[in-house]
């Protein structure tokens, strides 16, 4: 996760805020590694949760004047999402390499990650804000200004920051949490889920479709087993990782409030 302030930071210092700060020091690059399977499914996994956003799509859709235009704003959203993620990406990579500090946006040093996690708990709200529609629907008290509605607007905040630190906590180390949170969540909702509602959106297509229609068909099967897939590899993968970072020492232990992302 690189918001623009590290990715631009980065290219100013003269080396990563979590490369050694004297002497020489390798950037590591691997165009192709030869990981475990452990190490690759975690790494799978974190790299999938940057486009695991579809399962908000749903929603979206459902709100749309002209729902037929959803693919033009799929399309506009998920490609401006994917340059910006590759882009940003590629560009922390190439100036940090093996030190790109966890979450990426310390590699830029103290300063500029105060300032991206400022931006980043953003995101609570938004969570926050799927909560309470879910809890008011259907009552005045959605677009009311009422004690109710501020009372679930403030506990659907403070609720899910206390949950939020919570986890942070009990999985100190980020790239787990978020390797954790795609194969748990993001690999059943935006994988999974998909497949099965375009499969049962185009049943037809399996006894009564054309020979072209019945290969598309069968070939959507890939997608909730992919989704299966990283739900228990991932799981799998993640957790011999956090067992094995405890067991190393790289996690001293849950609620100790210290810097495990080597930036300072």
């Amino acid at each position: 996760m690189n918001p623009p302030p590290s990715s631009v930071a980065v290219t100013t210092l003269d080396r990563p805020a979590a490369a050694p700060q004297t002497g020489d020091y390798e950037l590591g690059y691997h165009a192709i590694a030869h990981p475990t399977f452990v190490a690759g499914i975690t790494a799978s996994a974190t790299i999938f949760v940057s486009s695991a956003g579809t399962s908000a799509f749903l929603p979206v859709i459902s709100e749309m004047r002209k729902p037929k235009d959803f693919r033009k704003a799929l399309y506009t959203c998920m490609g401006f999402v994917t340059a910006a993620y590759l882009s940003l990406s590629l560009v922390v990579y190439r100036w940090c390499g093996q030190w790109v500090a966890s979450p990426s946006l310390g590699s830029a040093g103290t300063t500029i990650k105060k300032v991206a996690y400022g931006v980043g708990l953003v995101g609570l709200i938004v969570a926050a804000k799927y909560l309470m529609v879910r809890i008011l629907r259907h009552t005045k008290h959605l677009q009311d200004n009422t004690l109710i509605h501020w009372g679930t607007w403030l506990g659907s905040t403070t609720s899910l920051a206390a949950i939020s630190f919570l986890l942070a906590e009990a999985i100190p180390i980020f790239n787990y949490l978020i390797a954790l949170t795609g194969s748990i969540c993001f690999a059943p909702l935006a994988i999974a889920l998909p497949g099965f509602l375009w499969l049962h959106d185009h049943k037809s297509w399996r006894l009564d479709g054309s020979v072209s229609q019945k290969l598309v068909y069968w070939a959507h099967w890939f997608l909730p087993l992919l989704g299966s897939f990283f739900l228990v590899g991932g799981t799998y993968g993640v957790v011999e990782e956090i067992v094995a970072a405890y067991a190393s020492g790289e996690i001293g232990g849950a609620f100790q409030c210290a810097d495990n992302s080597g930036s300072g």
